[in-house]
């Protein structure tokens, strides 16, 4: 990346949050009993966070944090696969045009093998830990250095703006 490239980023990054700040605005004074669900909703899985942890019965939850991430642009190279496995699910990581994929399913001849818990994930999506003490805290069989780029889209994904369209 280019330092040139740097400050339209910013500006772009500060222009949706200003955007977003408006929609709420409006939504609250239009719509209040809308813009009220609406926020509970969105706070609910961070509300959850240590249930869904401690809970097995809720495998689903994985597939959630990790929707955070598909999309995001990605170091992991073309052709170079992660699968990642959290509690009985596996997870296809890899790139597509510099974005991130995550497909159910494991990794067909994946680089890396990363299987880690639950609670790293879910800390990982939200900005609680870094990619590289999500790695120490999980087991890596493989290239960890493809495990870092995998995991490195998914690093506060929850925190991140969306991006533009």
């Amino acid at each position: 990346m280019t330092a040139s490239a740097t400050p339209p980023t910013r500006e772009k990054a500060e222009r949706a949050r200003e955007d977003c700040e408006y929609v709420r605005s409006l939504l609250n004074v239009r719509q209040p009993q809308f813009a009220a669900a609406l926020q509970a909703a969105a706070r609910k899985p961070l509300r959850d966070h240590g249930t869904v942890c401690a809970s097995s019965q809720r495998s689903s939850q994985p597939r959630w944090a990790l929707l955070a991430g598909a999309g995001q642009p990605t170091a992991l190279p073309t052709g170079q696969t992660c699968e990642l496995r959290v509690g009985p699910e596996f997870f296809y990581l890899s790139s597509d045009a510099g974005k991130l994929t995550v497909r159910r399913g494991p990794a067909p001849d994946g680089d890396a093998v990363v299987t880690m818990s639950a609670d790293t994930l879910y800390s990982l999506v939200l900005g609680h830990t870094t990619v590289t003490d999500a790695v120490r805290h999980s087991t890596v069989d493989g290239d960890t250095g493809i495990a870092h780029r995998a995991l490195e889209p998914l690093a506060a994904a929850f925190t991140k703006p969306a991006s533009a369209m």
